[in-house]
């Protein structure tokens, strides 16, 4: 059994009361087809990234959400995050459905308003066009539990990936210790409170202690320390590289690589990191080595400008800054620092 993060924020109005009926659900309506379910499931890859290619004129990087989805199974457990909490539902298909194989009557907005379907598009009567294209049938088990109440520093920080899904197999026991701390309603208070007041103090030794080389050290040893069966950190000149990765995290069970870029600066971080590790693992996408690639930006800086924000929620990338990597290191345990030079 598989534990996955899934938004379903993407047209909300319609995707909220569908799940509220046993239905979790992803966009890419233009694909919406048997056909393309049918080669999907086979694990026909060249097929899939081809449809992208041949319909949108180009491979993006965000196919691999519906790609993920394509691989729920029977039986996993999928968390969906909302305001302030997250709701933990089961996977009771065999298989994902189109999204117009469902009843109309199942189809309507969170205000009782009615959803026709067109083609491969969902419409309604006010000509709003859906852009939901499949779906998996669920059985929820708990809803809306208090992320500040029951969900650790990092299962709380995992939810925030901008990113639509994500495996977080790895999480597996934060994630059971949640649902029975809930069901018990046993909230976590102290781990949130003592990560409040010390965030703040690391931060400050990251930013006076450090240069970007240790910073980069620092960042590496969190990632083995969480778990990633390889880090490096590659060379800064090599000849015809496009774009920029200070450090490459390979978690080799999920097939899952994390290319950061490192900025150790203070005040507010623009744009450009955004774009650079973006560069570089859209320039590693191009390989079909069946690995799923993702960019993050972690920074000292103490905060993130609008554009860098514009930047990273169009191409799912994940920015963290100063305070939040505090709370990442004070997680995972300063431990991990003791040999630290």
């Amino acid at each position: 059994m598989n534990y996955w993060l899934h938004r379903i924020s993407h047209h909300a109005e319609l995707s909220r009361p569908l799940l509220n009926k046993g239905y979790l659900s992803i966009g890419f309506s233009d694909f919406s087809s048997k056909e393309f379910l049918s080669q999907a499931l086979q694990g026909n890859r060249s097929y899939f990234d081809q449809q992208f290619q041949d319909y949108w004129g180009y491979v993006p990087q965000m196919r691999q959400n519906l790609w993920r989805f394509f691989q729920f199974q029977k039986g996993d457990l999928v968390l969906i995050p909302g305001k302030g909490n997250f709701t933990v539902c089961e996977i009771i298909d065999d298989t994902p459905l189109l999204i117009q194989e469902l009843k109309l009557d199942l189809l309507t907005t969170w205000d009782g308003k009615p959803v026709d379907s067109e083609s491969t598009y969902l419409y309604s009567n006010q000509g709003v066009r859906f852009d939901l294209g499949f779906v998996r049938k669920v059985k929820i088990l708990q809803r809306d539990i208090s992320r500040e109440k029951f969900a650790d520093a990092a299962l709380t920080a995992r939810m925030k990936i901008r990113q639509t899904n994500s495996c977080i197999s790895d999480l597996k026991l934060n994630i059971e210790n949640a649902i029975k701390n809930y069901e018990a309603n046993k909230p976590i208070h102290l781990h949130s409170i003592l990560l409040e007041k010390t965030a703040g103090l690391v931060l400050e030794s990251l930013t006076t202690q450090l240069n970007p080389s240790k910073f980069e050290k620092v960042i590496s040893i969190y990632f083995k320390t969480i778990g990633a069966t390889q880090v490096t950190i590659p060379a800064k000149n090599t000849r015809d590289k496009e774009g920029d990765a200070d450090i490459i995290a390979v978690f080799e069970k999920m097939k899952l690589i994390i290319y950061v870029q490192a900025k150790f600066l203070s005040g507010q971080i623009n744009q450009w990191a955004a774009n650079q590790v973006l560069d570089y693992v859209s320039q590693q996408d191009r390989l079909d080595d069946g690995y799923s690639r993702i960019a993050w930006v972690i920074t000292t800086a103490d905060s993130i400008n609008s554009e860098a924000q514009k930047t990273a929620a169009l191409n799912q990338v994940q920015l963290i800054d100063g305070l939040e990597f505090s709370k990442m290191l004070l997680n995972a345990g300063v431990d991990l620092l003791r040999d630290f030079e």
